[in-house]
């Protein structure tokens, strides 16, 4: 039975490390780009204007519109690609949405304490750092194999139901510290709330980061 346990593990990685479909693959990209282009542009170039937080959001976001270009042009010959691109764009995105959080509020609401950016940046990675980790653990599992999910979703209901907690409290997290600014800094109720919505949108990008770990995991099958 232990000897079978490294095939079957291998098995798992084999069914979770596929491409996507050819024909979502060219609106998925246009899709998941739609949004940082939206608001990355509009934060890059809000007033006040800060060249160093303008470079800290334009530069992701032209690395992200590139590598969605080459995969719009031609999906077929990117399919595996497209992987490392939607990984990409969640590493890029969602800390782009980040940085533009953090420049609104030293820009905007005139923040000086580098303890926002310190706290943002700490609570990304280990948000981060909890949500592979339960990754790696459901795809050990079996969770992301067709045939064995039905057998593993006993096992896997509380990984998942751990992810759930993780996000949750992340987002709670997120807008409580955003009422605590404005309740004590006096700040714009506005702005504030723009804030918490670049920093949940941050939340959502890093879930695309897996498929960077699915396109290793492709080309290390080879």
């Amino acid at each position: 039975m232990n000897g079978n346990a490294p095939r079957q593990k291998q098995s798992f990685v084999n069914d979770y490390a596929g491409v996507y479909p050819l024909r979502i693959i060219r609106s998925q990209t246009i899709s998941l780009l739609l949004l940082p282009n939206l608001l990355l542009l509009i934060a890059a170039f809000a007033d006040p204007f800060v060249p160093v937080w303008a470079w800290l959001l334009l530069v992701p976001l032209a690395v992200m519109d590139i590598l969605g270009l080459a995969v719009v042009i031609s999906p077929g010959k990117m399919q595996e690609f497209h992987l490392f691109v939607l990984g990409a764009i969640g590493i890029l995105g969602s800390a782009a949405f980040a940085a533009a959080a953090n420049k609104l509020a030293y820009a905007t609401l005139d923040i000086s304490s580098p303890w926002f950016l310190i706290g943002s940046a700490v609570g990304y990675i280990v948000v981060f750092a909890l949500l592979y980790g339960i990754h790696m653990r459901l795809l050990y599992s079996g969770y992301y194999s067709r045939e064995e999910q039905e057998e593993t979703e006993g096992d896997t209901r509380g990984l998942r139901k751990t992810q759930g907690i993780i996000l949750a409290s992340s987002g709670a997290g997120v807008l409580v510290s955003c009422v605590l600014i404005k309740t004590f800094g006096g700040y714009s109720m506005k702005i504030t709330l723009i804030i918490a919505l670049l920093f949940l949108f941050a939340l959502v990008y890093i879930m695309l980061a897996g498929n960077l770990h699915k396109f290793y995991l492709l080309r290390k099958r080879r």
